[in-house]
């Protein structure tokens, strides 16, 4: 006779560790099975003919426990069964044929928000953080009625230390992240400065302010070349104004008489009466030898 048993457990996750680091372990099976203190030994194996059509597909693999019967080590043994894992864009789904009728169905999630994220709703009775991430873990099991009680505590006793190894794994590797970025900042500080430079004196005729800033640096021979500095202080006068705009007004039209075609040599008469090529073909029946352009759908 088995009874069925579904729980969920909520584990915040400390401050500094993100969210793809987390993703990033829930997405690599092998280091999921080897985070949990039970396993002793695990291979990839095909799908078992007992998995559904949706687990075929599913990456699976032969895990073996080592389960402590009596407190102390007194009494312990291997148990030995197919698992399969399921990737999701939020977490992992995990499915466990065990011996003696065990079936557990898991599904790891990774909730919260991080500082200047917006905050969503949390699901009340559950003891979920405000603020923060957090791993959630909800399961499915069914047992034997005789064994609930301790596969239950041993399942939230070893995957509780699980998490915790999930934990500390990330933050190794936020640190450690962090770490490489800075020791590049100070090994290669010019490249940051060159950078600051070359947007502030790059830009063709814009000279720095002052040279002596940057020594070195001289202005483009262009600049000063038929471009006498002027006082942007110098006091406004409408008369200039009106004759730069009748002085520009001359040397547009005067363009566009340049650019007027000249005329055309042939009469309209001409004109209307010649024939092309293609003209007479379309007279007599033959295909024309060009074809316009069409507009593509």
């Amino acid at each position: 006779m088995s009874k069925r048993s579904v729980f969920t457990t909520i584990t915040p996750l400390p401050p500094g560790v993100t969210r793809q680091h987390v993703l990033d372990t829930f997405h690599n099976h092998v280091e999921m099975i080897d985070l949990n203190p039970l396993v002793e030994e695990r291979h990839p194996i095909k799908p078992p003919p007992k998995a559904t059509p949706e687990e075929f597909h599913c990456a699976w693999y032969e895990v073996t426990d080592r389960v402590q019967y009596l407190p102390g080590g007194v009494y312990s043994g291997k148990v030995s069964y197919p698992a399969c894992f399921h990737d999701l864009p939020n977490g992992i789904q995990t499915h466990v044929y065990a011996p003696m009728g065990l079936e557990i169905k898991g599904k790891w999630t990774l909730g919260g928000s991080l500082p200047g994220e917006p905050r969503e709703a949390v699901e009340m009775g559950l003891n979920v953080p405000m603020v923060g991430l957090y791993v959630r873990e909800d399961v499915d099991m069914k047992c034997n009625i005789m064994l609930t009680n301790f596969v239950k505590k041993t399942f939230k006793k070893s995957h509780a230390e699980l998490v915790a190894r999930l934990s500390v794994k990330a933050q190794l590797q936020e640190a450690a992240a962090t770490n490489s970025q800075l020791a590049f900042q100070a090994a290669s500080p010019h490249l940051s400065y060159a950078g600051s430079v070359h947007s502030s004196v790059g830009s063709p005729g814009f000279p720095p302010p002052n040279a002596s800033m940057f020594p070195g640096l001289q202005p483009p021979p262009h600049y000063n070349q038929g471009h006498p500095q002027q006082n942007q202080y110098q006091a406004y006068d409408p008369r200039m104004s009106m004759h730069g705009s009748f002085q520009g007004q001359q040397s547009m039209q005067g363009s566009y008489q340049q650019q007027q075609p000249p005329p055309s040599q042939f009469a309209p008469s001409e004109l209307s009466t010649s024939t092309t090529k293609d003209d007479d073909k379309k007279a007599s029946g033959a295909p024309p030898t060009h074809f316009p352009a069409v507009e593509l759908p």
